[in-house]
C-alpha cells in the first residue's frame, strides 16, 4: 500500500471518530438544554381570574301541607286522644314579572297529575295567579322566566285553620325555595311543645341531610339524642322530631345542610297546656344575619318575645315602632353560638312593629301570642327581616289580612304598594310615606272591596320591611284566638358569581 493510501485511510478514521464524538456531544447537550423562552414558541403563563354572574331562569318553591300534629294514633279513651279537629287549608300562588309560565303540582308527582295551571291577567301589568289548598299534601310551584331581573319571581303562601281539636287557631307561611343550606330559629322544646322538622327533596336524586342544633342552655352545638343525619328520597319528605332530638330547651337554632341536592325545610310547631290548645305555627328558613332587622305586623295587646342567634357575642337594642317613630324597649347582651330569648312583654298601644339593632350580625325571629276566653291561645312565629328593594306577599284564599311596614332608616321614606286581585290584575297603587324609624299598617279590606290576592312592595331606598298579619273568619266567629304573620318574599334578581382561574402553564 502506498503512503498516499495509508494517509487517506488514517484521515477517514480520524474524521469518523471526530464525527462520532460530535454526535455524542450534541445529544448530551440536547438532553440538558432548554431553549430560551423568547427564542421558542411557548404559551405565556397566566394566572388571571375571571368571574361571571349567572341567574336562574327556572324558579321552584315548596308549599307545605296543612298543619297537623305528630300523634293522632287511636289509643285509650277517645276523650284524651290527640286530634287535628276540623283543620282546613287554603293556598295562593303568584308569579310576578318576566314569567313565561307557572304551574303547581303535588309533591312527588310525575308532573302529569294533580297539576294546577296558573293563569295570567289580560293587562300588561298582570301577574300569574291561582288559588287552591294543601289538604291532601304539599305542593311544588315551578315558574319559567323569560328573563331574570328585579321584580321577577314567585311569592306564594299557605294557611291552615281550625276551630276544634289541638291546632285551633291560624297557621300560615310563605312557600320555600329549595337550597343546600337552611337555618331556623325555633321556639323551644319545653313541656307541651311539639316541634317537627319537615325536609322535602323535590329533585329526582336522593340526598343525605345533616342536622346541627344549638340550644339555649349553653354555647356550642348540642349532641342530638336521635342522630344528626336524615336520608330524604327523591320526591319525598322526611320528618324529624326536634323535641326528641334536643329536649327541654327554651329556644333552638337549627341548621339543615344537604350533601347532594337542594332541599326545602319547614318547621311545624304546636303548643298544649294539658288539654288546652296554645296555638300552632309553621316555621320557615331564616338565613338572614344582619346588624339591622325589623318585624312588621304587630298589634296592641300582643305578647311578644324575640329569639336570637349570633356567631359572636353581641349587644342587642330592641325598639317598638309606631306611626311617629321608635321607642327603646330593651337592651340586652347575647352570647355567641347560643340561642337566646328576650321577653318583651305586651305590645304598647300604638306600636305596629319592632326594630332590632346589633353591634354584630344576628339572626332573629319573633313570637307574637294572642289569647282568648277559656285559656285558648294562638301564636305567630316569624322571621325578622332586612329591608328589600322589591318584594311581594301572596294572600291565602279566605284570609283576613293587614300589611305592616317598618322604616328602619333615619329619614322619612316612601314606598309603593301595588295590589292584585284573584285574576292577577292590578287593582290599585298606594304610595306609603313612613317617618324615620316608624311603622304603619294598611288594611286590605279597604282595598278593592277586600278582593286582594297579592301585594307587591317597591322601595327604591331599600329601607322598608314588610309583613302580613293573617286571621280567618271561621276562627274569629268561634271567638277563638287566631294569628299568623307572613314575611314578604324577596323579588330581587337571584345572582350567583361563578369564578374561574386561567392558568395556561398546564399546557407547557
Amino acid at each position: 500500500m502506498s503512503g498516499r493510501s495509508r494517509s487517506h485511510k488514517v484521515s477517514r478514521i480520524v474524521l469518523s471518530i471526530v464525527s462520532a464524538l460530535l454526535i455524542v456531544a450534541m445529544a448530551a447537550a440536547l438532553a440538558v438544554y432548554r431553549p430560551i423562552e423568547w427564542n421558542a414558541d411557548v404559551v405565556t403563563a397566566s394566572s388571571s381570574r375571571t368571574s361571571h354572574m349567572v341567574s336562574p331562569r327556572q324558579v321552584e318553591t315548596y308549599c307545605p301541607a296543612r298543619m297537623t300534629i305528630a300523634d293522632t294514633d287511636e289509643y285509650g279513651d277517645s276523650e284524651y286522644q290527640a286530634s287535628n279537629g276540623d283543620v282546613a287549608s287554603s293556598s295562593r300562588y303568584a308569579a310576578f314579572g318576566s314569567v313565561l309560565r307557572s304551574s303547581v303540582s303535588s309533591m312527588g308527582s310525575d308532573g302529569d297529575s294533580s297539576v294546577l295551571s296558573m293563569q295570567r291577567g289580560d293587562s300588561d301589568d298582570a301577574v300569574f295567579m291561582a288559588a287552591g289548598n294543601v289538604d291532601d299534601g304539599s305542593r311544588l310551584q315551578e315558574s319559567r322566566l323569560s328573563s331574570a331581573v328585579d321584580g321577577t319571581g314567585s311569592a306564594s303562601s299557605v294557611m291552615s285553620w281550625a276551630t276544634k281539636g289541638d291546632v285551633k287557631g291560624v297557621s300560615a307561611a310563605s312557600c320555600v325555595t329549595p337550597e343546600l343550606e337552611q337555618r331556623f330559629l325555633v321556639s323551644g322544646t319545653k313541656t307541651g311543645m311539639t316541634q317537627q322538622l319537615v325536609v322535602a327533596n323535590p329533585s329526582t336524586k336522593a340526598t343525605s341531610v345533616d342536622i346541627k342544633i344549638w340550644g339555649a342552655g349553653k354555647s356550642g352545638a348540642l349532641a342530638l339524642s336521635t342522630g344528626a343525619t336524615l336520608v330524604v328520597g327523591a320526591g319525598k319528605e322526611t320528618v324529624m322530631n326536634l323535641a326528641a332530638a334536643a329536649s327541654d330547651q327554651d329556644a333552638l337554632y337549627v341548621a339543615v345542610s344537604s350533601d347532594d341536592t337542594p332541599v326545602a325545610a319547614v318547621g311545624r310547631t304546636a303548643a298544649m297546656d294539658g288539654f288546652t290548645s296554645k296555638g300552632s305555627e309553621y316555621t320557615v328558613p331564616n338565613n338572614t344575619m344582619s346588624t339591622t332587622l325589623a318585624v312588621a305586623g304587630l298589634s296592641a295587646g300582643d305578647s311578644a318575645s324575640l329569639y336570637l342567634f349570633s356567631k359572636a357575642d353581641a349587644e342587642i337594642t330592641v325598639s317598638w315602632t309606631d306611626g311617629k317613630g321608635s321607642k327603646q324597649a330593651k337592651q340586652q347582651s347575647i352570647e355567641a353560638n347560643r340561642a337566646s330569648v328576650i321577653d318583651l312583654g305586651s305590645v304598647p298601644k300604638s306600636a305596629t312593629g319592632l326594630s332590632i339593632v346589633a353591634d354584630h350580625p344576628v339572626s332573629a325571629s319573633a313570637k307574637i301570642t294572642v289569647s282568648a276566653d277559656g285559656g285558648q291561645a294562638d301564636f305567630a312565629l316569624f322571621n325578622a327581616m332586612e329591608p328589600l328593594s322589591v318584594s311581594a306577599i301572596a294572600v291565602p284564599d279566605k284570609a283576613d289580612a293587614t300589611i305592616g311596614i317598618v322604616n328602619v332608616s333615619s329619614k322619612q321614606q316612601t314606598s309603593t304598594l301595588t295590589f292584585y286581585d284573584d285574576d292577577g290584575e292590578p287593582v290599585g297603587h298606594r304610595d306609603i310615606d313612613v317617618p324615620a324609624g316608624a311603622s304603619t299598617v294598611v288594611k286590605l279590606s279597604d282595598v278593592n272591596k277586600g278582593n286582594v290576592a297579592a301585594v307587591r312592595l317597591a322601595d327604591s331606598s331599600s329601607s322598608m320591611v314588610c309583613g302580613m298579619r293573617v286571621g280567618q273568619q271561621d276562627v274569629s266567629r268561634a271567638k277563638l284566638a287566631g294569628l299568623s304573620i307572613v314575611g314578604a318574599v324577596d323579588l330581587r334578581e337571584a345572582r350567583e358569581e361563578v369564578r374561574a382561574n386561567h392558568d395556561m402553564t398546564i399546557v407547557r
